[in-house]
């Protein structure tokens, strides 16, 4: 079973040249010194070919669709899915989750308890993917629990009740944010339970990151999605998953925007 829950804190915040170089090559002109001699040369018939023209050079031809083009999905169907997964939640105790919830800031994440090196491989595999996203604030490791805005917990399982509470029973892992009242989330809880088997526990780890990034519904439309409410442990993200973070954090996309607004900036966006 996979549990997350969204808890809202009001918290105010007032808060080429391009170089161009021309160079000039001077012309030539024979050297004045120079002796010639004429020789006189038999008439030549005048050619009737017409001169041709020199080739234009060919300009390759634009892409059919963006970078962000998935082939065989349509753009209705991505804004069903987006909608599903970022507009909704399944279990919330406040807030609208019916408006974009995402990170404004770079998020700074702290390892407690004892992961496994797989736990690590599969984490920062992770987290170095979601650092080449266009607009993604970065999420970066350390070791300072001042500047930690996500705690990230590998514990047992009365651990993990203990930390989030027993809102979290029969889970395999959980996920609980604190957003401002814009909808930036600035405070995040993750927990994986060291008693799952590994290959369990990486699937978890992808989850619950991708859940407290924003898409906090899990999904019913995709079976092979990271995030889907039946029980499954894909050990990877689907593209449709990676898209979906893609739409989220592109600069276009702005916390609070609803479902309306969204849409027309996916139609531009995705084509």
């Amino acid at each position: 079973m996979k549990c997350y829950l969204s808890i809202v804190v009001i918290y105010l915040c007032f808060c080429l040249m391009c170089g161009c170089q021309a160079s000039h090559v001077p012309g030539t002109t024979a050297d004045p010194t120079t002796a010639t001699q004429e020789v006189p040369t038999e008439p030549t018939q005048e050619s009737t070919a017409e001169p041709t023209e020199p080739e234009a050079p060919t300009e390759p031809p634009p892409p059919e669709h963006s970078q962000l083009y998935i082939p065989g999905v349509d753009v209705e169907d991505v804004i069903t899915y987006f909608n599903e997964v970022c507009l909704d939640a399944e279990h919330t105790t406040s807030g609208d989750p019916s408006v974009i919830q995402k990170w404004a800031e770079p998020i700074y994440y702290q390892i407690n308890g004892d992961p496994t090196e797989e736990d690590m491989v599969t984490l920062t595999s992770f987290t170095d993917w979601l650092n080449t996203i266009e607009g993604f604030p970065g999420i970066y490791p350390t070791e300072n629990a001042a500047t930690a805005n996500l705690n990230i917990h590998f514990c047992s399982y009365q651990q993990m009740l203990a930390i989030l509470g027993d809102y979290f029973q029969n889970c395999d892992g959980g996920v609980s944010f604190w957003y401002y009242y814009n909808n930036e989330i600035y405070n995040e809880i993750i927990c994986y339970r060291t008693d799952l088997g590994q290959r369990l526990r990486n699937s978890v780890i992808l989850e619950e990151i991708y859940n407290g990034l924003g898409p906090i519904q899990d999904s019913v439309l995709r079976e092979d999605s990271i995030i889907y409410s039946g029980f499954s442990a894909p050990q990877v993200l689907t593209e449709i998953d990676e898209l979906i973070l893609r739409l989220l954090y592109h600069p276009d996309i702005k916390c609070g925007m609803n479902a309306q607004d969204c849409e027309a900036i996916i139609r531009q966006l995705y084509y």
